[in-house]
């Protein structure tokens, strides 16, 4: 009995490493559903739970932020990271899926999905320079998190709207005059 499941064992293993290099590869990361599904919500959780640590007059205030609120800048900020880490480590960047429109596409100014996608295969290090930058700047977030430090959450929350602000400059609304 013994041996009749060890050699099942065995052929399974087998069977389970040649399912996995025959695996089909990972597609393209899917820049807008990462921005949609993941990017755009969980930087307004750390927008607004961060707005929340501040006093009446605007200044960093911890003691206005309970453990719950940690926990989900820590939570928000690993999941900001982990889909930048993804756009950054990406051998292609896909713009949208085929038939997806972007928000805003056909507004002056505002690039489409086949604008969005020639930007970023002509300057593909740029891009992912900038999907480096929302790791660092989500390292510095949950740094704060994890330090319950109001003031570095102030300043790093802060600065995520200027990381988000020089990407879309240049691939998402480069034509537009006043940026969002």
């Amino acid at each position: 009995m013994k041996a009749s499941l060890l050699a099942l064992l065995g052929v399974l293993t087998v069977v389970a490493a040649n399912a996995a290099d025959k695996a089909p590869a990972a597609g393209p990361a899917n820049l807008h559903e990462l921005m949609k599904a993941v990017v755009a919500p969980q930087t307004q959780i750390v927008w607004d739970v961060g707005n929340g640590a501040q006093d009446a007059d605007g200044n960093p205030d911890a003691s206005k932020l309970k453990p719950t609120d940690w926990v989900k800048l820590i939570a928000a900020s690993n999941k900001v990271k982990q889909a930048a880490q993804t756009l950054a480590q990406a051998d292609h960047v896909l713009a949208a899926s085929p038939g997806v429109k972007l928000d805003g596409e056909g507004n002056p100014g505002t690039y489409g999905v086949k604008q969005v996608q020639a930007a970023i295969d002509k300057n593909p290090a740029a891009f992912k320079a900038f999907a480096q930058a929302l790791v660092v700047n989500m390292d510095q977030v949950l740094a704060a998190a994890q330090a319950k430090n109001a003031q570095k959450l102030f300043d790093s929350s802060g600065g995520l709207d200027q990381v988000c602000e020089n990407c879309h400059v240049q691939f998402w609304y480069p034509e537009e005059k006043t940026p969002r």
